[in-house]
């Protein structure tokens, strides 16, 4: 199993115990009662020096069942935390906001069912307040796989053009070291579609998200233009590449140093965006 494979099997178990998390907690809040108690109102009038207000009554089972909430609550936290700091951590502030973002408000607040409300019937307004911020949560955890795909996209991206760029450069000096034998103008041509085969295929993985099932220069070409990144023209002279890249492979074909000398240096300006 991949690193990302165990990431988002353990971020899948994190995200199920997320929902149980707030489908028990919109449970209690339906099942327990709430009862009035009246509090010192410093700033009442006089003849006026309480207000009420409505709190949570839970029994003894109910007691029972918030404390494990809050355990579970705890231990999800936790575990999730610590995969935002390792995989987001430019989210890892926002994440924890939403546990304690003041002394009275926040999850860790909330999911203990300290909250006091006007009217009986506001105390559903707990169970709207849990679920929005542990969605907000969930959201930024359940986001981690995609973010290491698309850095490891970026690395495979680097990679690629630098690997691209040692070949065209090889075949360049190839080109230009040697003119008087065949060969050498036919390795030449090769090397120059190898890089550009590299390149394409480094394009169709992070801008189609996938391969032709033949990821060959001319497969490579048709799946880029017909995903519309690259336009008609481009896609002529691609072939014209490719074309070239086959006669060298090929003894039957004959080469020579206009073909050759062309399709390395188009494969040099489609590299820096210029073809």
């Amino acid at each position: 199993m991949s690193h990302i494979d165990s990431i988002e099997r353990e971020i899948a178990r994190l995200d199920s115990q997320a929902i149980d998390i707030d489908d028990e907690a919109a449970l209690l809040v339906y099942e327990m009662e709430t009862e009035m108690q009246n509090r010192p109102n410093p700033f009442g009038a006089p003849g006026n020096p309480y207000y009420s207000i409505f709190v949570f009554k839970p029994n003894d089972s109910q007691n029972v069942r918030k404390r494990k909430l809050a355990a579970n609550y705890e231990d999800w936290y936790n575990s999730a935390n610590e995969l935002v700091h390792a995989h987001l951590p430019n989210r890892a502030s926002d994440f924890e906001y939403e546990y304690r973002h003041n002394p009275n408000g926040g999850l860790y607040y909330d999911i203990r069912f300290n909250q006091n409300f006007n009217r009986p019937d506001d105390k559903f307004k707990a169970a709207v307040s849990i679920r929005h911020q542990l969605d907000c949560q969930r959201n930024i955890l359940n986001s981690i796989p995609n973010a290491i795909k698309v850095r490891s996209m970026d690395l495979l991206v680097v990679i690629s053009h630098s690997l691209v760029n040692s070949e065209i450069d090889l075949a360049y000096h190839i080109f230009k070291k040697d003119k008087t034998h065949e060969y050498c103008l036919r390795v030449a041509g090769i090397l120059a579609g190898i890089a550009l085969e590299r390149h394409l295929k480094t394009r169709c993985e992070s801008e189609t998200g996938s391969l032709p099932e033949s990821p060959t220069l001319s497969p490579l070409i048709d799946a880029l233009y017909k995903a519309n990144k690259i336009t008609l023209n481009q896609k002529k002279y691609l072939e014209a590449i490719a074309t070239t890249r086959n006669d060298c492979a090929h003894a039957t074909a004959s080469v020579d140093r206009t073909m050759v000398g062309e399709a390395i240096s188009n494969v040099k300006k489609h590299l820096e965006g210029n073809l």
